[in-house]
C-alpha cells in the first residue's frame, strides 16, 4: 500500500490518529467487527456435538394390563406404570453435512472481513475530513494575516489623508471614503474570524482538540501518478473496492450455501439415562441407553430453497455491477481531482508575477499620493488589487492542497 506517512505534517498526523480514538463512530465499528468475530466462532460450532438433558414425568391412565391365573386366583399384570419417569442425556453428533458448516463459516468470515475493511474505509474518510479542516484553518489564518496587512495599509493611508485634509490638500469626503474602506475590510476580517471559529469547532468535534495550527503551511505531499495509475491504485488499496469484492465473494458463498442446503444431513444420535416401565417391576428405575444414525433429507419445501438460490445468484450479479459502477465513479472523481490539481499549479505559476507587479504598482501609487500627483481613489485601487492577488494566491494553494488530499483519499493512500 502506497504511503506518504513520512512527508505529512506531524501535527496533522497526530490529529488524524487522535480522531481514530476520539470519534465515537470508530468504537461502534470496532464493536460491529467484534460481533462478526463471534459470528465466525458460532458458525464453527456447527460440527460440534449437541448434548441436552431431559427429565420428564407423565401420568397415564388407563394402561395396558392383563389377568393371569395364579393358583386359585387371577392376578393382574400391568404392562405400563401409571406414573412414568424418565431422566437422561441426549446427544447428537453431526457426521456429514456436505459442506454446510464450512460454507456458513466462510460466509461469517466474509462479514467479518467486510466489517474490518469498513473500519479502514472510515479511517480514510475521517483522515480526509481532518486534513481538509486542518488546511482550511491554515487558509483562514493566512487570509486573516493578509486582511490585517490590508487594514494596516489603509490606516496608514488614512493618516496621510487626514494630514492632507488638515493642510487643505484633501477633502473631507476623501477621509470618509478611506474610513469606509477600513470598515469594509474590518467586516471581511470579522467574517474570516467567524469562519475560523467554526472550523476550530469542527476540528474539536472530530479530534477532541483545538490545536492552534496558525504556523502550519500548505505542505500536503503530492502523489505522482496519472489518472489511469491512480485508478489502478484505488482498485488495489482503497478499502471501498475491497468491501465491494468481499460482497461479491459473500454473495457467491451464499449461492453455494443455498444449493448445499438441499442436501441431506447425516448424524449420530445417542441417549442414556434412567426410567421406569420395564418388566418385571415396572416401577423400578433402570439404566437404559440407545444409539443410532439419523438422516435428515429435504424433500419438499414449497420451492423456497430454489427461490433462495435464484435470489443469491441475483445478489452476485448485483454486487458485481456495483463493483463496476464503483470503478467508474472513482475514475470520474480522480479525473476531477487531477484537473483541479493541474489548474491550481498553473494558477500559482502565474500569480507570482502578478504579485510582484501589484506590489510595485502600490509602492508607486503611495509615492505619487504622498507627493500629490495621485488621488486617493488610485491609491485605494492599487491596494485593493494587491489584496485580491495575495488572497488569490493562498486560495490557489488551499485548492491545490485539498485536491491532493482528495487524490490521497480516492487512492486509499495511508498518510497518517
Amino acid at each position: 500500500m502506497q504511503s506518504a506517512n513520512a512527508q505529512v505534517n506531524p501535527e496533522l498526523k497526530s490529529l488524524i490518529q487522535q480522531s481514530f480514538t476520539y470519534f465515537p463512530k470508530f468504537s461502534e465499528l470496532k464493536q460491529a467487527a467484534a460481533i462478526n468475530q463471534q459470528q465466525v466462532e458460532l458458525a464453527a460450532t456447527g460440527k460440534r456435538p449437541e448434548i441436552s438433558g431431559v427429565a420428564t414425568y407423565n401420568y397415564a391412565a388407563p394402561v395396558a394390563e392383563a389377568q393371569f391365573p395364579m393358583g386359585n386366583e387371577l392376578k393382574t399384570l400391568q404392562f405400563q406404570p401409571n406414573n412414568n419417569f424418565n431422566f437422561g442425556v441426549n446427544i447428537f453428533q453431526p457426521l456429514v453435512d456436505f459442506g454446510k458448516t464450512k460454507l456458513q463459516v466462510e460466509r461469517a468470515r466474509h462479514a467479518l472481513q467486510e466489517s474490518r475493511e469498513n473500519i479502514e474505509f472510515n479511517k480514510t474518510q475521517m483522515a480526509a475530513q481532518v486534513a481538509n479542516t486542518f488546511y482550511t484553518i491554515v487558509y483562514l489564518h493566512q487570509a486573516i494575516q493578509i486582511q490585517d496587512s490590508v487594514i494596516a495599509v489603509l490606516q496608514s493611508n488614512k493618516t496621510l489623508v487626514e494630514s492632507k485634509f488638515r493642510n487643505g490638500d484633501a477633502l473631507k469626503v476623501d477621509v470618509l471614503t478611506i474610513q469606509n474602506n477600513i470598515d469594509i475590510e474590518q467586516n471581511r476580517k470579522t467574517d474570516l474570524v467567524n469562519a475560523l471559529k467554526k472550523q476550530l469547532n469542527l476540528l474539536n468535534f472530530t479530534t477532541g482538540s483545538t490545536s492552534d495550527v496558525s504556523k502550519a503551511a500548505f505542505d500536503f505531499p503530492s502523489i505522482p501518478a496519472t489518472t489511469d495509475d491512480a485508478v489502478k491504485l484505488a482498485e488495489t488499496q482503497n478499502a471501498d473496492f475491497r468491501i465491494a469484492r468481499e460482497r461479491v465473494q459473500a454473495a457467491e458463498t451464499e449461492v453455494l450455501l443455498s444449493k448445499v442446503n438441499q442436501k441431506p444431513t447425516i448424524g449420530l444420535n445417542g441417549s442414556t439415562g434412567v426410567r421406569n416401565g420395564y418388566q418385571p417391576d415396572i416401577n423400578e428405575m433402570r439404566f437404559n441407553y440407545g444409539i443410532g444414525v439419523g438422516v435428515n433429507v429435504p424433500i419438499f419445501s414449497g420451492g423456497r430453497l430454489r427461490q433462495q438460490t435464484r435470489i443469491a445468484e441475483s445478489a452476485v450479479k448485483s454486487n458485481e455491477l456495483a463493483a463496476s459502477s464503483l470503478s467508474h465513479q472513482y475514475r470520474k472523481d480522480l479525473e476531477q481531482a487531477f484537473t483541479d490539481r493541474q489548474t491550481n499549479i498553473e494558477r500559482l505559476r502565474n500569480v507570482e508575477e502578478q504579485i510582484n507587479i501589484a506590489k510595485e504598482a502600490l509602492r508607486l501609487e503611495q509615492s505619487r499620493f504622498k507627493n500629490g500627483v495621485s488621488t486617493n481613489v488610485e491609491l485605494l485601487n492599487a491596494n485593493t488589487n494587491l489584496q485580491k492577488i495575495e488572497l488569490a494566491k493562498i486560495q490557489y494553494q488551499y485548492q491545490l492542497t485539498t485536491a491532493e488530499v482528495e487524490i490521497a483519499r480516492l487512492t486509499g493512500t495511508v498518510y497518517w
